[in-house]
């Protein structure tokens, strides 16, 4: 009886072991459709990322490139180019020029306060008139000792004075002339004098030492000024005096490239602030010295004719030449456009580019003339200035949106 009672209260036991089981079971849909929307979410955001590339411009070949043998960068400079600064100490009361002007050499440029320079040259001028007048009155004291040391000689020869008379005359006659002779040193001297206070009095004016062009000014009316500065650069200065008719251009050569060059090499300079022409030069010296910290000498290229509006300080480019190019050539290009060999692919049968245009790329023909080292010279392709993406991997698609990473990103 007890048995089966205990078998009827086992059947109403509930078995929670098996509970969590069916609870998982019926859950699993709702697992897997969140796994699936999770994984859409990645895949979408995945696709929808612009990816970076690198871009190149498309250019125009310069003039004289298959005769480069290298090339540098540099700046226009001047082979006169100078600070102005006056010889003396003073106040500034005129600055005759402006920037931009020509001055001829010698013409004055400004003025300083000279009325303590006027009042040291008119001393200096009366006492050269009070040496001349001592010198005159020594003169006419010699001449009276030397005439009485005469008489005293012939006096003494007929035995009319002593010989102590003799020697006193003597004596008198050697001190007025050694007088004489101190006087006219003590005139050389005051002149002397003179003419270094003219000297001080003239430096109150500066002149230009060169003829040239004012292209700045440094000081104004008023300000004091000391005498040219050694240490630092434009201290005292009043203005900065340019020779424009000696510009040439500074470029900056490694020092293993030095053996490539020599004096008088054709050359070709292009200015950043004229992209599009190419001027003339040849290669005028090479400076005997190393920067240490750079490992680079400064190479200077003469200008065949200096072109006009070109002023220092310039940015600017050199190709040194294996020889020279032909004036006519410069008119032309030696190929239309030029790109980098990477950005040119295959693409069913036909050589291509892809364009960035608008953060979009886009698949442009193009048409193959030859390779210029890690360049391509292209025949037909894009205008010059359109970006192109370099080393185009298969991800790409037209009408694809693509990020430009930066140089060197």
């Amino acid at each position: 009886m007890a048995e089966a009672q205990a078998q009827r209260l086992a059947v109403l036991k509930i078995d929670r072991t098996a509970r969590p089981r069916r609870k998982l079971l019926r859950r699993w849909p709702l697992w897997v459709g969140l796994a699936v929307v999770l994984a859409l979410v990645v895949g979408m955001a995945v696709v929808g990322r612009a990816p970076g590339v690198r871009v190149a411009e498309v250019r125009e070949a310069r003039p004289g490139e298959q005769q480069t043998e290298l090339s540098a960068a540099g700046y226009v400079s001047s082979r006169r180019r100078s600070v102005i600064a006056p010889q003396v100490a003073g106040r500034l009361v005129e600055v005759a020029v402006d920037e931009g002007d020509a001055v001829e050499k010698g013409q004055v440029l400004a003025r300083l306060d000279d009325r303590d320079a006027r009042v040291m040259a008119a001393r200096s001028r009366a006492e050269v008139r009070a040496a001349s007048q001592r010198l005159a009155a020594a003169r006419a004291t010699a001449t009276r000792a030397r005439n009485d040391l005469g008489r005293a000689e012939q006096l003494a020869r007929a035995q009319v004075v002593t010989r102590a008379s003799l020697e006193e005359a003597q004596a008198m006659a050697s001190a007025s002339s050694a007088e004489e002779q101190a006087a006219a040193a003590q005139l050389e001297a005051a002149r002397e004098a003179a003419r270094a206070a003219d000297l001080q009095l003239s430096h109150t004016v500066v002149r230009a030492p060169f003829a040239g062009t004012v292209v700045r000014k440094l000081a104004d009316e008023g300000a004091v000024l000391a005498p040219a500065a050694i240490e630092q650069e434009n201290i005292g200065g009043i203005v900065e005096l340019v020779d424009l008719g000696a510009l040439e251009v500074e470029a900056e050569v490694s020092e293993e490239q030095l053996p490539r060059l020599e004096l008088g090499q054709p050359a070709l300079v292009f200015l950043d602030a004229y992209p599009d022409q190419a001027f003339v030069a040849k290669v005028r010296s090479v400076r005997p010295a190393i920067d240490r910290s750079k490992a680079t000498a400064d190479v200077n290229v003469a200008f065949e004719e200096i072109p006009p509006g070109v002023l220092p300080d310039m940015g600017a480019r050199v190709a040194f030449l294996k020889e020279a190019v032909p004036a006519e050539a410069l008119a032309k290009q030696d190929a239309a456009l030029r790109v980098p060999a990477s950005a040119v692919v295959q693409n069913g049968g036909e050589s291509v580019v892809w364009v960035v245009q608008d953060g979009k790329v886009k698949r442009q023909p193009v048409r193959v003339a030859e390779k210029v080292g890690d360049e391509v010279a292209l025949a037909q392709g894009p205008e010059p200035g359109t970006q192109v993406v370099v080393a185009p991997n298969g991800s790409l698609r037209p009408g694809r949106k693509v990020k430009v990473r930066p140089e060197g990103g």
